[in-house]
């Protein structure tokens, strides 16, 4: 079972593909974790992506592949590796918009 923590949705892959999406946030940042079936269990995967946020009142968003916690899409292989992975994520989004947010003052 995945965090619950900054949980902002889940729902069917919206691709079309099968499986299930989780949405976190955490201000303007967030991770996108998808979840497709597979046909051997031993091979059940989760593909994670940050992803930034268009504005605070949708939930419409952009993959941000250009920060340094992750430069392309993340594969992890059960839901431990994903769960310390968003513990770790949320801190660091946290540091980033507060840097941001110095930036634009």
């Amino acid at each position: 079972m995945l965090n619950q923590k900054n949980q902002v949705l889940s729902r069917i892959e919206p691709t079309g593909q099968g499986g299930t999406q989780f949405l976190y946030r955490v201000k303007d940042y967030g991770v996108a974790a998808v979840t497709t079936p597979q046909e051997d269990v031993a091979h059940i995967h989760w593909q994670v992506d940050v992803i930034k946020y268009k504005n605070s009142d949708t939930l419409q968003y952009d993959l941000c592949h250009t920060t340094e916690l992750a430069s392309k899409s993340l594969t992890f292989r059960n839901d431990k590796t994903v769960n310390e992975f968003l513990e770790k994520a949320f801190v660091y989004f946290t540091e980033l918009q507060n840097l941001e947010n110095m930036l634009e003052k």
